[in-house]
């Protein structure tokens, strides 16, 4: 059986390892204090970038994945995020029927939660059996992925402009995919994804070549927390649409399910409040709504 592992971005918690399928990492480990819970797996040991966690986030985790462990599929999901594998017939492309929403809200992942959602080393081996890459179903923001970041995270200087001319210079086949990505309305967030060896290695190079030019063309009084990270989020969309549209790379997406009750969630953030997942659907014209009024 191919070795399949999923790697869990866990920030400063002592998580358990609930299965061999599912392996929690300490992220930015680098940074602990000496008295921060640490796990048995930590980004800050072999070739890794974690001290780079501020502007990283949980693709330290990513990069010291890509480097240092070996699988025949690997996998990037955060402590509060993970795949719904409970649909053997996902949205693909094969399957070309649409889950009507791109996550939902759960409290904790406990093991009775993991076998709900299908996460079992089972369902996801049949996945992989069929597609090479695994992705977060798309969400409708009801405006442009590139007006979207403009309002929300665009810090006093052409992030996107500065990404296209990166994208341009180093990867030139894809910057049909950045524009068409950029200008569509359907965005793929949170960092996540599942992909076998080759495609894992292939986007990481990708995406850690990018963000680095990126960074050393920006000046530093402009660089801001959380940026590459967020960048990441938009890359992943490009790359996406590059294998959709210019390959014949079989892939499947799956909704997320987000959890409430784990470290960091607030119900400020809508993707954890059961009242705006109810209020204001995802997908939806009225979350579209709410979107554009929020800074």
């Amino acid at each position: 059986m191919k070795r399949i592992q999923l790697y869990i971005s866990v920030w400063k918690e002592a998580a358990s390892q609930i299965s061999a399928l599912l392996q929690p990492v300490s992220a930015g480990a680098a940074l602990y204090a000496a008295n921060d819970p640490r796990l048995p797996l930590c980004d800050d040991r072999g070739d890794n970038i974690s001290a780079l966690n501020p502007q990283y986030c949980e693709l330290t985790v990513q990069y010291w994945a890509w480097k240092n462990q070996s699988f025949d599929f690997g996998g990037l999901l955060h402590q509060r995020r993970y795949f719904d594998f409970s649909s053997l017939a996902p949205y693909a492309c094969d399957q070309p029927k649409r889950p009507k929403r791109p996550y939902r809200i759960l409290q904790f992942p406990t093991q009775k939660v993991l076998d709900t959602i299908g996460l079992t080393e089972t369902s996801v081996s049949q996945l992989l059996q069929r597609y090479r890459i695994i992705a977060p179903l798309p969400e409708d923001i009801c405006q442009s992925v590139e007006d979207y970041y403009n309002r929300r995270d665009k810090q006093a200087f052409d992030d996107l402009g500065l990404l296209r001319t990166v994208i341009s210079d180093l990867y030139p086949s894809y910057t049909q995919s950045a524009e068409q990505y950029l200008q569509q309305t359907n965005a793929y967030f949170c960092n996540m994804f599942v992909a076998d060896r080759a495609l894992f290695e292939q986007y990481s190079k990708w995406l850690f070549t990018i963000l680095e030019e990126y960074t050393r063309r920006k000046p530093s009084d402009k660089q801001y927390p959380r940026e590459q990270g967020k960048l990441a989020e938009r890359l992943f969309g490009i790359y996406m649409t590059y294998l959709k549209t210019q390959t014949s790379v079989p892939w499947a997406e799956l909704p997320r399910v987000h959890f409430s009750a784990i470290n960091g969630a607030t119900p400020k953030n809508m993707s954890f409040s059961r009242f705006w997942y109810h209020i204001c659907p995802p997908n939806s014209r009225r979350r579209g709504w709410l979107r554009k009024l929020k800074k």
